[in-house]
C-alpha cells in the first residue's frame, strides 16, 4: 500500500488501510473505492493522508504501530479532561483514570505489536491541535524511551507527563489560544505560564506522582539552559522532560499549529531535532529518538539525485534517512515493468540519497 496527501486523492482509488478521524472514529473502511462524495467527507473532517492500494508496492506493510482507535480515544479522552478542567478549575479522579487507561493500552501495544511503525502524520487542524498534539507526542516518547528499556513504571510516567503536558492550557483566555494572528509580548508571557499552571493543577490531584508534575513543569526547558520556565540546564531536567521536549518539538513542527505557519516534513523536522542535538535536546536521547522515528516511513513516494522515483517499501529504522526504496521509474528507462528494492543503507549505494518527497506518482 501507499500513502498520498488527501489532495491528490482520486475518484477510483480504493483505501488500502481504513480512514479514522483525529478522534478515533472509523470513515471509510479497506477496500473503498473513493468517490466525489467521501473524498468531500474526508475534506471536511481534516484527514491529512491516506493510504492506497497500488499493485508495484502489494507487500508494503504500512501501519501505525499505535492503532488509530487507541489514538483517537486519546484524543477525545484529553479534549473532555480539558474542557472538564476549564470549567471545574481542577482535575478530576474521573478524567485522570480515563488519560491513565489510554495511556496503558498505549504502552501494551508498544510492548506486544510486532508490526507496525511509528506515525509521523502531523495535525492539520488548528482548532483540535492543543487536544491532538500531546497524544502524538506522547506516543512517540513512550516508542523512543520503550526502545531505552525504561521499566513500565517509566513509560507510564512518561505516557501521563506527555498527555497532561499541557493542561494548563485549561486555565488560560482561549482568544490565546485561539488568536490566529502573531501574538503580542504580553500574550507570548501568558502562553509561557502554561508548564506551572499544569504543575499547579496536577498537584492538587492528590497522590498523583511528583514526577509527572515535575515533568510537566519542565517539559520547555532546555539541555544548555535557555529553556523556561527556571533555565535549568542538562541533568538539573527531570529524565522524563528530556524525552518529552523532544517528542513535543518534533510533533509541533510536523503539525499546522495555532500559532506557527509553517509545517515541516518529517525529515526536516529529524534534521532540526539533530541540529540542536546538545543545544536544546539531551544528545544522548536525540540519538535514539532519530533512530526510532523515520524521516522516510513506508509507503511514501520519493526522488533520488539520480532522478528514480520510488516508493519506501522499508523504513529502515535505525538507518537515519537510508530507508529501502522500491525503485518504479528510471530516468533512462521510463516507467518499470518489474520495480526494484534498492536499499540506501547499503555500501553499494551511498552516492544515492533522497533529495524529494513527491505527493504523487
Amino acid at each position: 500500500m501507499r500513502r498520498i496527501s488527501l489532495k491528490y486523492a482520486r475518484p477510483g482509488m480504493v483505501l488500502g488501510y481504513p480512514v479514522f478521524d483525529p478522534y478515533g472514529v472509523k470513515l471509510l473502511d479497506t477496500n473503498v473505492k473513493l468517490d466525489e462524495h467521501n473524498l468531500k467527507m474526508l475534506i471536511k473532517m481534516k484527514v491529512n493522508e491516506i493510504f492506497i492500494q497500488d499493485s508495484r508496492v502489494y507487500d508494503i506493510i504500512s501501519v501505525p504501530l499505535i492503532p488509530p482507535e487507541i489514538e483517537g480515544r486519546a484524543s477525545a479522552v484529553l479534549r473532555q479532561l480539558m474542557i472538564e478542567t476549564r470549567i471545574s478549575g481542577r482535575l478530576t479522579l474521573e478524567g485522570v483514570r480515563n488519560v491513565g487507561s489510554v495511556v496503558e493500552a498505549m504502552v501494551n501495544h508498544i510492548h506486544f505489536s510486532t508490526i507496525g511503525e511509528p506515525s509521523v502524520a502531523g495535525i492539520m487542524s488548528r482548532e483540535d491541535f492543543i487536544y491532538i498534539q500531546p497524544v502524538k507526542a506522547a506516543i512517540l516518547s513512550l516508542i523512543v524511551a520503550h526502545k531505552l528499556k525504561w521499566d513500565r513504571s517509566q513509560l507510564t510516567s512518561l505516557g501521563m507527563a506527555a498527555m497532561l503536558k499541557d493542561i494548563g492550557y485549561a486555565e488560560l483566555p482561549e482568544e490565546v489560544l485561539r488568536k490566529p494572528d502573531e501574538l503580542t509580548k504580553e500574550e507570548v508571557a501568558k502562553l509561557r505560564e502554561h508548564p506551572a499552571l499544569g504543575q499547579r493543577l496536577l498537584r492538587q490531584f492528590n497522590g498523583k506522582d511528583t514526577n509527572i508534575a515535575t515533568a510537566i513543569m519542565q517539559h520547555h526547558e532546555r539541555w544548555n539552559g535557555s529553556g523556561y520556565p527556571l533555565g535549568l540546564r542538562g541533568a538539573r531536567i527531570s529524565p522524563l522532560a528530556q524525552m518529552l521536549a523532544i517528542a513535543d518539538s518534533y510533533t509541533e513542527l510536523i503539525s499546522v499549529s495555532p500559532w506557527r505557519t509553517r509545517v515541516y516534513m518529517p525529515h526536516e523536522a529529524i534534521e532540526f531535532i539533530m541540529a540542536y542535538s546538545g543545544e536544546y535536546f539531551n544528545p544522548e536521547m536525540v540519538d535514539a529518538f532519530v533512530k526510532q522515528i523515520p524521516c522516510y516511513p513506508a509507503g511514501l513516494t520519493v526522488e533520488l539525485n539520480t532522478k528514480e522515483v520510488g516508493i519506501v517499501s522499508d523504513s529502515k529504522r535505525g538507518f537515519i534517512g537510508r530507508p529501502v526504496v522500491r525503485i518504479c521509474y528510471h530516468p533512462k528507462e521510463g516507467i518499470l515493468q518489474q520495480p526494484y528494492d534498492l536499499d540506501l543503507s547499503k555500501p553499494d549505494f551511498q552516492s544515492k540519497f533522497i533529495v524529494k518527497i513527491l505527493d504523487y506518482f
